[in-house]
């Protein structure tokens, strides 16, 4: 894709991508009297309308940012107001994908000093404020400010790319996904409490992303950002199958959801999670969830295999474990398609409590639904706090569960003492 380029800004030498390497030959040619001109045509080329890039891979926005920095700084007054709106755009799309550290994820923690004062140099440029807030927040300096900040929550509707974040913090939550290139392959990072937990790779299991089939472009089919939820959903087909993926995190309740849908006749499913190095998984001897650590005294992420049983008798088919520096979750598929989804859950005190959780039955007029057709699950943390999540496979229609009827595709609520669901989240067709 690209050739080994050295540049100072970077550091060492890395395999660059075109897009990067264009802009360091703009940027090389400092002799010439356009090259605000041809920043501009860069820009223009590489950033969609709200300046978020087409293809310029992740790990390479904020050292393209630097880049831009010191242009801005070398050219003076030949750099025009109509760049600063440029790459203003640009600014926020890099903050929404970067570590409360200032890092890009799917890349190495860290951030050059470079790199950091050309963040600070572009907040103060540029003309939102909350710029200026994010930044003091992650690099604490002598002037504060507390100017609400940009919303930090994001997805784009040309390509799935998003960021699923409810605030700036150092210690808040964070999902991003990256499915720009073809393939089965999704970037994806999760954070909890300002720490990676999983990443940098989503995809599919080994023998079916391996297959030599054709593999379609990803395609973004849903989002939704409100006050209960970020939710971004994606489809794209392998061979003769379609596979509909769903990232979802529940703002201040440190739980998040991750699935796939498999539609196709597919004989079973299974999901790859890459994990970080340092990261250590833990099977607890009562059920078949999966406990991520990182040292005792870090709270630990519990990962609950909603599609497996709770208990296993020793000879029932389906599997959750790592394998090397992967969680791999492997779910039977009876029929034309099959839903594997995986809650995640970060809360330290619901964690310590007993966990328990079952598929419901779905009913349709008179008639049992197959888990081809649409399943729910219930998971429950002691008798304070109890979860349903309903997905619907084939088309949606009125259908029950636990008494609660529902014409939506997607719904997840509470489940009351008094047994009533009450919907946090309502996804209809």
């Amino acid at each position: 894709m690209g050739s080994t380029v050295p540049d100072a800004t970077i550091g060492e030498e890395t395999h660059a991508s075109e897009a990067y390497q264009d802009l360091c030959r703009v940027v090389a040619a400092s002799g010439q009297r356009n090259q605000a001109d041809r920043l501009g045509r860069w820009l223009d080329r590489e950033l969609d309308l709200e300046g978020a890039p087409r293809r310029l891979p992740v790990g390479e926005w904020s050292l393209c940012l630097t880049l831009l920095a010191e242009r801005r700084q070398a050219l003076g007054e030949s750099w025009s107001p109509e760049l600063d709106a440029r790459v203003e755009g640009f600014f926020l799309a890099t903050l929404r994908f970067m570590r409360p550290d200032g890092s890009m994820v799917f890349g190495p923690n860290g951030i050059p000093s470079a790199t950091k004062q050309a963040l600070r140099s572009w907040a103060d440029q540029l003309s939102e404020p909350g710029f200026k807030t994010v930044i003091d927040w992650w690099f604490p300096g002598p002037d504060v400010r507390h100017s609400p900040p940009p919303l930090p929550a994001s997805a784009r509707a040309e390509h799935p790319l998003a960021s699923l974040r409810a605030d700036w913090s150092k210690s808040g939550d964070l999902m991003v996904i990256d499915h720009r290139q073809r393939g089965p392959e999704t970037h994806f990072e999760f954070i909890g409490l300002g720490r990676t937990w999983l990443g940098p790779s989503w995809t599919l299991g080994t023998a079916l992303a391996a297959a030599p089939v054709a593999v379609g472009r990803a395609r973004p089919s849903l989002w939704v950002s409100n006050y209960s939820v970020d939710l971004a959903e994606w489809s794209f087909r392998v061979g003769p199958l379609r596979v509909v993926r769903t990232a979802l995190l529940f703002r201040g309740r440190r739980l998040a959801l991750l699935a796939d849908q498999i539609d196709g006749k597919p004989t079973a499913g299974e999901i790859r999670l890459g994990i970080p190095e340092g990261i250590d998984v833990v099977p607890p001897a009562e059920n078949r969830s999966l406990a991520l650590t990182l040292g005792s005294r870090v709270a630990s992420p519990r990962l609950i295999p909603l599609g497996l049983p709770y208990r296993s008798s020793g000879g029932e088919r389906g599997t959750f474990q790592r394998a090397g520096n992967e969680l791999v979750l492997r779910q039977p598929i009876a029929g034309r398609r099959g839903w594997l989804p995986l809650l995640v859950s970060w809360e330290s005190g619901r964690n310590r409590k007993t966990l328990v959780w079952r598929p419901l039955t779905v009913s349709e007029g008179p008639k049992i639904c197959g888990a081809e057709t649409a399943v729910a699950y219930r998971v429950a943390w002691g008798r304070d706090e109890s979860l349903v999540i309903y997905r619907s496979l084939a088309r949606p229609v009125p259908r029950s569960f636990l008494g609660h009827k529902t014409a939506a595709r997607f719904l997840i609520g509470l489940f009351t003492k008094e047994g009533n669901v009450e919907p946090l989240l309502t996804v209809k067709e």
